[in-house]
């Protein structure tokens, strides 16, 4: 847990200074045995923010219009982060041991410009230089980049700063525990605004006021649907409809991952408008069943040593014991921005955070549910790993 001296920073979504000499020594550490001279590191705001993950990490802030970092071996850093009046220089979020970079060259904003001159008067024209993370580089900068310094090596390095990222200090717990806080809230905002008549869109307005309210950002990630189970039990998918409006019998479920300072938890929580579980057709109830023992069984893998692979190789024999099902799974890596990323060799260490939500998809091309019931995030610990949300998902919330 973070000292008392800490408590305030966080709750103002800032990190100390400590926190971001561990980071870069960490960053160092690997950038040392990876050979690489410098880093580049970009991001911006695509995909409810998560694309800033990298810069976020290594600046405090979060970029509204994209921003880079020039983080090299050995020598202070600098960041170019896009500010008022059309410049480049730095957003007054938080006091982080680095220089702001001035705009030059022949643009407004000319990243590539200001990046390789910087690199250059490091004596680094001729280094290899580390991008992360290629996926997120504008097309543009990287160009110039390439023309600006044509006898550097440049590189991916995205896993670098992912690897970084992974574990989690207790501070950065903190700020997930905060987005749990967050997904809460979200969560009984949904369950007192719901009843007949009101309409999804309503629901999502609901929700993502009481997040914000909770201090995580704008823009969060929502998904939201109702429908009765018969007709999520007879479809392919169940879109997201904004101005339907709900009626008694109604199944609403969703998926919640709100932003706290550039951290996200997932949170899956069932909500039936008017009926009980007991209520539901068996069909609902069997599967609902097989979903929270794949839950359990997950949660209680969740600690150091299994890899994410031994841990779905359980989910899928105890699925497959049950019926027939094309595709079973649990487990997604708590970095919203890998997220599509299935980490199968990944071992569990403490401090890590993976979202436990199991999926199931019927045969293919056969109609039945296929998606998420119910779902939370865990920091994995030396003992038993920690929820980061306090609602239990594994109840069928009537309202």
């Amino acid at each position: 847990m973070p000292e008392k001296s800490q408590e305030k920073e966080i709750k103002q979504h800032k990190f100390s200074t400590e926190e971001f000499k561990r980071r870069y020594d960490k960053i160092r550490e690997l950038m040392q045995l990876r050979d690489i001279d410098c880093l580049v590191i970009t991001g911006n705001d695509s995909f409810y923010g998560s694309y800033a993950a990298d810069l976020v990490y290594v600046t405090g802030q979060a970029p509204m219009m994209g921003g880079f970092f020039v983080f090299p071996l050995e020598g202070e850093p600098l960041t170019f982060i896009a500010g008022g009046g059309g410049g480049i220089g730095p957003i007054p979020v938080q006091m982080v041991p680095f220089k702001k970079g001035k705009g030059e060259g022949r643009r407004i904003r000319d990243w590539a410009t200001g990046i390789a001159n910087q690199i250059k008067e490091r004596g680094l024209e001729r280094g290899r230089i580390g991008i992360s993370d290629m996926r997120v580089m504008p097309a543009g900068v990287y160009m110039d980049l390439l023309e600006y310094l044509p006898h550097a090596k440049f590189m991916p390095a995205g896993d670098l700063l992912l690897e970084c990222r992974r574990i989690k200090s207790p501070e950065e717990q903190e700020f997930v525990r905060k987005s749990g806080e967050a997904a809460d809230r979200g969560i009984e905002a949904i369950m007192s605004a719901a009843r007949p008549g009101v309409t999804e869109r309503e629901l999502v307005n609901a929700c993502e006021f009481a997040m914000i309210e909770a201090g995580a950002e704008r823009g969060n990630f929502i998904i939201l649907t109702s429908a009765p189970w018969k007709e999520r039990d007879g479809s392919m998918s169940i879109p997201m409809r904004p101005d339907r409006k709900l009626k008694k019998g109604d199944l609403i479920l969703n998926e919640l991952s709100p932003n706290y300072g550039g951290y996200y938890v997932q949170q899956c929580v069932p909500i039936s408008v008017g009926v009980g579980e007991k209520d539901m057709p068996k069909s609902f109830n069997d599967l609902f069943g097989l979903h929270k023992e794949m839950y359990e069984l997950a949660r209680s893998e969740l600690k150091p040593g299994p890899t994410v692979t031994d841990i779905e190789k359980k989910i899928a024999e105890l699925v497959s014991s049950r019926g027939n099902f094309s595709r079973a799974l649990a487990l997604q890596v708590g970095e919203l921005a890998e997220s599509h990323f299935r980490l199968n060799y990944a071992e569990m260490k403490a401090g890590m955070t993976w979202v436990n939500h199991p999926w199931t998809e019927p045969p293919d091309g056969k109609p039945g549910f296929r998606g998420h019931f119910l779902g939370n995030t865990f920091i994995v610990t030396e003992g038993e790993p920690e929820v980061t949300s306090r609602i239990n998902c594994l109840e069928l919330h009537v309202v």
